[in-house]
């Protein structure tokens, strides 16, 4: 319920505020011109859609196949959404962002979508935090609580698989530039220590690597993702203040030719 407050009043609400009064906070277009090398494929938006029913249901999977003795941590894994929201709030309610998105009312997916996300929350990407939170946590946590592990190979295939390829559907649904992944990737390793050290490397690899997906540049856009965490996360070693990173970004890109200024 917590978790379920946060989004309407971290996520909606300062959205449509700024809707309703648009000079209360700037918003900053982060499109960039590797995004045209990835196609609009719309098949992908059922999948874009699950990101909520994901963590729910890999969290309920946790509990349901360890029992009371993961019970803690599975509560801790709902508290984590919960914070999730509302430290990207931190960066949304100072500076939003936005990208261009093809109008595709004909699609009733795209209709609901339009209607009901402005579309100013995209650096960084809840997206992006949320299932590279739970492929890193779901897997953490069959770890700690199997017995043998290995058993749960399978499990832990699909949870990476699926986390990976609904951050890859915000790019082919154009929700999202290739902006907001390192964005979303920087948090997620400043709030998890073990997410940093073992799986931001793995999942910024892995991005589109199966090639299957009509997209051109593939290593530009890999290079590019990985550049901007490795700046971000720089940065932030660095000793500037974690949403500073993000908010110094916004306020130094340069829309019109895809790049940060100076």
């Amino acid at each position: 319920m917590r978790t379920l407050g946060a989004i309407f009043s971290k996520f909606f609400f300062l959205q449509f505020q700024t809707v309703l009064f648009p000079k209360i906070r700037p918003v900053v277009n982060v499109d960039h011109q590797l995004d045209k090398n990835i196609p609009f494929d719309p098949s992908w938006v059922g999948l874009y859609n699950t990101f909520t029913a994901f963590w729910m249901k890999s969290a309920g999977w946790l509990l349901k196949t360890f029992g009371e003795q993961a019970a803690d941590d599975v509560a801790a894994f709902a508290e984590d959404m919960f914070m999730l929201y509302t430290v990207t709030a931190e960066v949304y309610s100072k500076c939003q962002s936005t990208t261009t998105r093809p109008g595709v009312t004909a699609n009733w997916d795209f209709i609901v979508i339009h209607a009901f996300d402005p579309h100013l929350h995209c650096v960084p990407s809840l997206h992006v935090m949320v299932c590279a939170y739970v492929g890193y946590k779901t897997t953490e946590l069959i770890k700690k609580h199997a017995d043998n592990p290995e058993n749960y190979r399978t499990e832990m295939d699909w949870v990476y698989k699926n986390a990976l390829e609904i951050i890859e559907s915000v790019l082919l649904v154009k929700q999202h530039s290739v902006n907001c992944i390192p964005a979303g990737f920087y948090m997620n390793s400043v709030l998890f220590e073990g997410f940093r050290a073992d799986w931001a490397d793995r999942f910024i690899a892995e991005m589109f690597a199966d090639d299957v997906k009509g997209i051109s540049k593939i290593s530009d856009i890999q290079s590019h993702i990985r550049r901007y965490y490795d700046k971000f996360i720089a940065e932030y070693d660095g000793g500037t203040n974690r949403d500073t990173v993000l908010l110094d970004f916004l306020k130094n890109y340069n829309t019109a030719g895809g790049v940060e200024i100076g």
